[in-house]
């Protein structure tokens, strides 16, 4: 019984020492001599083996390599002919051996731009816009001494013009494929090419469509601080296809509200066949012009292209909004509110008077020019102000029955009118 479990064992060991090769049911002893099949020159052909773990590898052959060992044994033969033509290596794995084969076949040569492709290698037509074409020529040479026959032509973008089909090429004859794609979206379409079963990547990247000259318009004939103006921007042609830009804002003084109705960056969209830009639902957007003065300039970025219009807002005399004036027991109180686009107020001015429009007394002048440019230097909200002029009045305040207001800065007064008591 010992004689026979030292012989079974033997078997098994010579049996788990054979070079293994992948098949469709598994990995299946390799035997003597194995053929990997067929290429053609330039693309490389992998076969999985398995050899016991450890075991010294070795191809010896033209056109063979060991590629991808991995601990457990298991690696790669790959089979690259240079030429078409029958090919032999031996691989051995230890002490175990077998006989490689395999054939070089006679192919087309497939050259893109310059450069001869092998199976997987990437076409690229480049870029277009979105509803544009965009092509490339790809050139079926046959270098070999003898006539290429060339059964099937196949691929998922399009061919210029039809080919027919089977493809005969003589020696050094060539035939040029015009291969296009039209991208019906932005960004990277891939697809393939099929020469006689071998496959090629295709790519081609679509690109927002170019629009005409844009020009900026308002409802209005002028800018200045203080108004809400309607833009529209339109194109000198019709857009070809859906496309899209955006509408952005720069302003040289120091002003938040200086703004459209986005802030200060606006994406639109140009429907195919429109002249007019898009924001969201409507043809135009609002300018808001702020409360200083500066240069607005607004910038249409379209792809491949920019134009910008650029509006001044002129220095411009004290803006009052509103103007009352109150009783706080024996004090009177005006307030004001408006805005300053210059922020530098150099005077104001409060005559008061009875029921019967006599003035009382003489006129209250003040230079608040200082406080004016403290009071901007902290207030974030531009040229705004609010504004309380506070008088106690010695003696019967109810004598007073209005007081006219005025207010000047470096560019013209501004007269606020008579102000009456409740």
């Amino acid at each position: 019984m010992l004689r026979i479990s030292s012989l079974l064992l033997c078997a098994a060991l010579a049996a788990n020492a054979q070079i293994l090769v992948e098949t469709p049911e598994g990995f299946r002893p390799a035997g003597a001599s194995y053929s990997l099949g067929s290429t053609t020159p330039g693309d490389p052909l992998d076969v999985r083996f398995r050899a016991p773990a450890g075991a010294n590898l070795a191809v010896a052959g033209v056109g063979f390599a060991v590629r991808n060992i991995q601990p457990s044994g298991d690696f790669t033969v790959r089979f690259l002919p240079e030429a078409e033509g029958s090919f032999s290596a031996n691989l051995s794995a230890g002490a175990s051996s077998v006989i490689l084969r395999g054939s070089g076949l006679a192919a087309a040569a497939v050259v893109h731009e310059g450069q001869t492709l092998f199976q997987g290698g990437i076409i690229d037509l480049g870029s277009a816009e979105v509803g544009s074409p965009a092509a490339t020529t790809v050139l079926l040479q046959n270098r070999t001494s003898r006539p290429l026959t060339i059964p099937s032509l196949s691929t998922d973008f399009a061919f210029a013009n039809p080919v027919p089909l089977p493809v005969l090429l003589d020696p050094g004859a060539e035939l040029a494929l015009r291969l296009t794609a039209t991208p019906s979206a932005p960004g990277l379409r891939t697809g393939s090419l099929s020469v006689a079963g071998r496959s090629f990547q295709l790519r081609v990247t679509g690109t927002l469509p170019r629009l005409s000259e844009a020009r900026i318009t308002t409802d209005t004939a002028t800018v200045s601080s203080g108004q809400q103006v309607r833009l529209r921007i339109e194109f000198a042609e019709p857009a070809a296809a859906l496309a899209s830009g955006t509408l952005e804002l720069e302003f040289t003084g120091d002003d938040p509200a200086v703004r459209l109705s986005t802030g200060r960056l606006a994406p639109f969209s140009v429907p195919a066949g429109a002249r007019l830009a898009r924001f969201g639902d409507s043809d135009d957007i609002v300018l808001q012009t702020g409360t200083v003065a500066g240069t607005i300039r607004l910038i249409v970025k379209t792809p491949g292209r920019q134009v910008q219009r650029e509006f001044v807002t002129q220095f411009q005399p004290v803006v009052v909004e509103e103007a009352k004036v109150s009783r706080e027991g024996s004090t009177l109180v005006v307030a004001l509110s408006g805005f300053d686009n210059s922020r530098g107020a150099s005077s104001l001015s409060f005559q008061f008077a009875d029921k019967a429009g006599n003035p009382l007394g003489a006129t209250f002048t003040v230079s608040p020019e200082n406080e004016w440019r403290n009071y901007y230097q902290t207030n974030p909200l531009g040229g705004l102000f609010r504004l309380r002029a506070v008088f106690p009045v010695a003696g019967d305040a109810s004598l007073v029955n209005s007081v006219t207001v005025a207010i000047a800065n470096a560019v013209g007064r501004t007269e606020v009118g008579k102000l009456s008591l409740p």
